[in-house]
């Protein structure tokens, strides 16, 4: 069973004091916790702490075994990344970049189990019919989609998604978020995802964390953080929240609010 725990996380950028002594709930085997809060809140910069990507202060922790004792190849080998850029357009073809990567990573599977998986993730993403057409030709939501089997493909036990939906339309956004459960449900492991979309998040997140300017101002299951106070204070937007049938919260925004006003 998998337990990531991170504790004080702060960072700078120079000067800037970009995180403020974030806690995450700690985590264990089949958690998905969602990231939320506007632009310039700190979710990436987050994302890049927790990966080990930027220096930071605090503890973050895999089954309580950090980045520094495991050494970087450890970390690496246990944690995947998907970053909000997706894989730069290039001549390389789709496949050629999962084999590539699968290499320089030194992943513990054979080629014939390698390219199973491979196989099995550009199916489910809706790869198959552009794996062999070069990176340059397709959309920018395809290759947000490349960016997600890469890290896929590494079976870790800690996934980090920042913004994977971003360039998807609604359809690929719930197809992305069905497939990050299924195989949770799957292969154990937690998921840690930076999202916009506060329906989607409220559907697919076991725990939420409403981030504004560095510091955490809501923490608890979708019910519990996605409040008309809340989202007043975070977004400056007048909501009402009702529940689907199954008690997940939807948010349903009436307007902006005015810097002088209040919900």
């Amino acid at each position: 069973m998998t337990r990531f725990t991170a504790r004080g996380i702060s960072a700078f950028y120079g000067r800037k004091h970009v995180l403020d002594r974030v806690d995450l709930p700690d985590l264990t085997d089949n958690q998905v916790l969602g990231l939320l809060g506007p632009n310039a809140s700190g979710k990436s910069t987050l994302m890049r702490c927790l990966s080990g990507e930027k220096t930071t202060e605090g503890r973050i922790a895999i089954d309580g075994e950090t980045r520094a004792d495991m050494g970087h190849d450890g970390w690496h080998h246990r944690l995947a990344s998907m970053h909000q850029s997706p894989p730069n357009p290039s001549a390389l073809l789709p496949t050629e970049l999962m084999w590539s990567t699968a290499r320089a990573l030194d992943l513990d599977i054979s080629d014939q189990e390698l390219g199973r998986q491979i196989e099995d993730i550009f199916k489910r993403l809706g790869l198959a019919e552009v794996a062999l057409s070069p990176l340059h030709t397709l959309s920018g939501g395809k290759r947000q989609l490349v960016g997600l089997a890469l890290a896929l493909m590494r079976d870790p036990e800690v996934l980090l998604l920042d913004e994977p939906t971003s360039a998807l339309d609604l359809h690929w956004r719930m197809v992305v978020l069905d497939l990050v459960r299924e195989r949770l449900a799957e292969r154990g492991g937690v998921v840690i995802a930076a999202l916009h979309d506060l329906d989607l998040a409220a559907r697919y997140c076991d725990l939420i964390v409403l981030l504004h300017r560095g510091k955490i101002i809501a923490s608890g299951t979708p019910s519990e953080v996605l409040t008309p106070a809340n989202l007043a204070r975070v977004y400056r937007v007048e909501t009402r929240v009702t529940a689907d049938e199954d008690g997940r919260p939807i948010v349903h925004v009436i307007r902006p609010l005015r810097d002088f006003e209040t919900a």
